[in-house]
């Protein structure tokens, strides 16, 4: 065969061997039951999408009978979502992994659903910056998605000690992080979550309830209250290590309320002036209240709150403070009157075990712990 003629050939070889690769890398699963989506019941099924595809053009569904380590590698992008199923006509049985690790996703157009799964420890996915949906992923030890930008809505539950979402800037409806299981106040957790969110900007809500060691929010802006919901921060901190709460950036909260509540050693809000959400702070420890608002509109303090002070307060629809600390009422109440010229006192307040109190009889009492009770029903159903 002449030089020129092999030579030929061996690149149109090679060109057919180019084309075909670059064709099987965007893969679409098959109509089923799923939809457009690759039924995975073990490892084989993903060694086999990963030495074929990088994108998928549908979603990934893992089967009910799913046991063990779950490892996807070469996949950058997935156009739907990624599930876990059961089949209620075959078995009653949920799938039970012991990890998921996507090491190279990057994009994913639909949501994330993996929760109520207690086999699962941890959900790794470090490249993942967009999620085009929702994600609801439950984990018992480590959850990874440190370069996520953005999420419609992102749940995170379960006993984990390690949460990184270090690029987390947007969520559109709500965070909701809880290092216990179901969210659920009556669970206890087993461990501490030292939490940062270093990047976040804009949220509808923020949820977090368990029980941290810290918890950073530096570029927290915005609390859009976009989406259902009764607050626009819920903070329950289980009885454990002092936590200091600083959101040095917050500047706009929507009229829903601002929850705080557990193991707090300190509160500073330095750029929220106009606090139009009902804040309430019950604390299990000493804490002092220095707040910046010009105008505030319901504000109700308790637990052991040791001093209140509100040096650039204008104007407030009522103060309400419960403390089992020593604190002169009187001296806070006129201070309230002087700095706001109201004709009758906004402040109500009720030192325990001291017979000094203002503008809460016996009655009175009763009431605002029946309102709290009422709300906390509320917040958490």
């Amino acid at each position: 065969m002449p030089v020129n003629m092999s030579y030929r050939l061996t690149w149109m070889f090679l060109l057919v061997v180019v084309v075909g690769s670059a064709l099987a890398q965007i893969c679409t699963p098959e109509w089923g039951y799923e939809g457009y989506s690759y039924i995975i019941n073990n490892q084989s099924d993903l060694d086999e999408i990963a030495a074929k595809c990088t994108t998928i053009n549908g979603s990934i569904a893992m089967s009910y009978n799913y046991t063990g380590a779950f490892h996807l590698p070469n996949i950058r992008n997935i156009t739907k979502g990624f599930k876990w199923f059961t089949i209620l006509a075959v078995s009653m049985d949920d799938p039970k992994p012991t990890s998921i690790n996507l090491p190279d996703l990057e994009f994913l157009g639909g949501s994330i659903w993996f929760n109520s799964l207690p086999t699962l420890k941890s959900f790794t996915a470090p490249k993942l910056k967009t999620v085009g949906s929702k994600a609801f992923i439950d984990v018992t030890q480590e959850l990874d998605l440190r370069s996520l930008v953005k999420s419609e809505y992102l749940s995170v539950r379960g006993d984990a000690s390690s949460v990184r979402l270090d690029s987390l800037r947007q969520v559109r409806e709500q965070i909701q992080i809880c290092n216990s299981d179901e969210c659920n106040s009556n669970n206890s957790s087993h461990g501490t979550l030292d939490l940062s969110l270093p990047a976040l900007h804009d949220v509808g809500h923020l949820l977090l309830q368990g029980r941290f060691s810290s918890l950073d929010t530096p570029k927290l802006t915005n609390i859009s209250g976009f989406g259902s919901g009764s607050y626009s921060i819920l903070l329950r901190s289980e009885e454990g290590p002092e936590i200091d709460l600083s959101f040095p950036e917050l500047k706009y909260i929507q009229d829903d309320s601002l929850w705080l509540e557990g193991s707090i050693g300190s509160l500073s809000m330095p750029s929220l002036t106009n606090l139009t959400a009902w804040l309430y702070v019950k604390t299990y420890g000493r804490l002092d209240i220095n707040l910046p608002f010009v105008e505030a509109g319901t504000m109700t303090l308790g637990g052991n709150i040791s001093s209140v002070q509100l040096p650039n307060l204008k104007s407030v629809g009522q103060l309400q403070v419960n403390t089992a600390a020593s604190l002169d009422c009187k001296f806070l109440e006129e201070t309230i009157i002087k700095a706001t010229n109201a004709s009758r006192s906004p402040v109500s307040c009720y030192v325990e075990n001291s017979a000094c109190h203002l503008g809460l009889n016996l009655g009175a009492k009763v009431a605002l712990g029946s309102v709290v009770s009422v709300v906390v029903g509320l917040v958490m159903s």
